[in-house]
């Protein structure tokens, strides 16, 4: 990659990894985007984390951005004709183009960044050439709900539960299902059988997210394949578990006053 370091380090920050591990995300996201250029892929990688590429700080040659933005009017050509289109009905009435839903927890998420990640699932999910995209992206909205349900109960004195202070970054995916799991009593009684069930869907589908984030020959053969990891399932349990904690705070907030 040739473009600048505040860029990468900006970008390492919104994906809460360290540099070394930027390069699998870039290589990932080459695969995504259809591109060998790894300063494309980065670009996009940023794109997707709202940062503004165009921005003098980041220093990126015009050139690079004519480019960039090329691809992304592709991209979004390709995306548009994966959607189904408008159509004329019997008496002149037009039915809407819909996408097809993975997920449909919109207005429910602890952030409102995740809503955006939910529609660029269920875009690739419409598209039954893009499993592997599903699934990374997939990835990346259970991980960081994991995050949010451990930094809403154990906020405070105990962020190293979930952030790694010593090198400033998001503890790794698996470190946060093992906290989780270790620290499971500390969660009401009510909440320990929903702990349970999703760290039975969660650790194989971390672990087959990885394989296939990680090693470009090894990839889902079709979109039937999603299915497996309980996507839905574990995102409505971290969503009700989330909830719950943030509840639970606020009466005991209420009854401190």
């Amino acid at each position: 990659m040739t473009l600048s370091r505040r860029l990468r380090e900006e970008v390492c920050d919104r994906l809460r990894v360290k540099e070394r591990q930027l390069l699998n995300r870039v290589t990932t996201a080459a695969v995504e985007i259809g591109t060998t250029d790894r300063d494309m892929a980065l670009l996009y990688l940023a794109h997707q984390n709202e940062l503004d590429v165009t921005k003098p700080r980041f220093a990126v040659p015009r050139d690079k951005l004519a480019r960039f933005e090329a691809l992304l009017k592709r991209r979004d050509a390709q995306i548009a004709r994966i959607l189904p289109t408008p159509s004329a009905t019997k008496g002149s009435k037009v039915t809407k183009a819909q996408t097809r839903h993975l997920l449909e927890f919109k207005g429910e998420y602890p952030e409102i960044f995740y809503d955006r990640l939910e529609d660029e699932i269920n875009t690739a999910y419409s598209n039954p050439a893009l499993p592997n995209a599903v699934l990374m992206l997939s990835r990346k909205l259970i991980e960081n709900l994991v995050y949010n349900l451990l930094e809403y109960r154990f906020g405070g004195r105990e962020i190293d539960v979930y952030y790694d202070t010593k090198n400033r970054r998001a503890r790794d995916f698996g470190d946060l299902l093992d906290n989780l799991k270790e620290r499971k009593s500390k969660f009401d009684l009510d909440h320990h059988a929903l702990i349970d069930k999703f760290l039975d869907m969660a650790h194989p589908f971390r672990r087959d997210a990885n394989s296939k984030t990680h090693k470009v020959i090894e990839y889902l053969e079709s979109m039937r394949e999603i299915k497996k990891f309980k996507i839905p399932e574990m995102t409505q349990i971290l969503l009700k578990l989330t909830n719950r904690v943030k509840n639970g705070k606020s009466a005991i907030h209420s009854a401190r006053r």
